[in-house]
This record gives structure tokens, C-alpha cells and sequence, in this order.
């Protein structure tokens, strides 16, 4: 993802500075946000498509195609953010994934597994 002068740039960024930057490098391929605190960082997908990482594990012809995007109250069992109902109406965005660059589809890992598999997915996630 980061070309070699890329890379170098932003690690002198900070030149000068406690703060200096210093990792940044090339790996010849993408490289993938961390997993910790995945639990809190609802939608998921590239676009925000899929609203809990439940509805995640499930195929996608399972995934929810038209919810509230935005509420903050957290969903702790499902594991992202209130969808559903007045105050998320109220207070979110409407999202539907029929609409052009919304697609939920792909990233079908886990969607397979048995609902004890996924849920205890779900919840090792969630201690990340």
C-alpha cells in the first residue's frame, strides 16, 4: 500500500518531534486496519454496509438492505450500533444497499459456521 518514498515522507513527518512517526513502510500489499476495539467500530465493510458484525456472519442475501446509519447507542449483542426504531430515525441516516456503491455483498467469512461457532466469534471479538 505505502510506495517507499511514501513511506519515508510520512516517517519524517514528524522530524523534530516526540510524536515522530517511524513506522510506515512498504509491504508490497494491503495492509489491514487492527483488530482492536473492532467491537466499536460499526458499520462494517469498506462502505458501511452491514450494520453489526452479527449481520456480518450472516450470507449475504441475510443482511439487512435498508437501516438507520449514525445512531450511537451501541448494541452490545449484536455487536454495533441501534438500527431500528423512532430515536434511530430520528437522529441517523437512511442507508439501502440497492443504491449504487452501497452493496453489501462479499466477505463471506464465517458466515458458514454454526450460530454457537459464530456467536462465540462474536463474542472473542468483542474482547479485542
Amino acid at each position: 500500500m505505502w510506495t517507499k518514498a511514501s513511506a519515508a515522507a510520512y516517517n519524517a513527518y514528524g522530524e523534530g518531534h516526540p510524536w515522530k512517526f517511524s513506522h510506515f513502510r512498504t509491504t508490497a500489499g494491503y495492509v489491514s486496519v487492527p483488530l482492536e476495539g473492532l467491537w466499536l467500530r460499526a458499520p462494517y465493510l469498506h462502505n458501511g454496509s452491514v450494520p453489526t458484525l452479527t449481520d456480518l456472519l450472516e450470507p449475504v442475501a441475510a443482511r439487512p438492505t435498508q437501516f438507520w446509519r449514525g445512531y450511537d447507542v451501541y448494541d452490545p449483542v449484536r455487536v454495533g450500533f441501534v438500527t431500528k426504531g423512532a430515536a434511530a430515525q430520528r437522529e441517523a441516516t437512511f442507508f439501502d444497499v440497492q443504491r449504487p456503491g452501497n452493496s453489501n455483498a462479499g466477505h463471506v467469512y464465517g458466515t458458514t459456521l454454526s450460530p454457537e461457532a459464530k456467536r462465540a466469534l462474536i463474542e472473542f471479538m468483542k474482547m479485542l
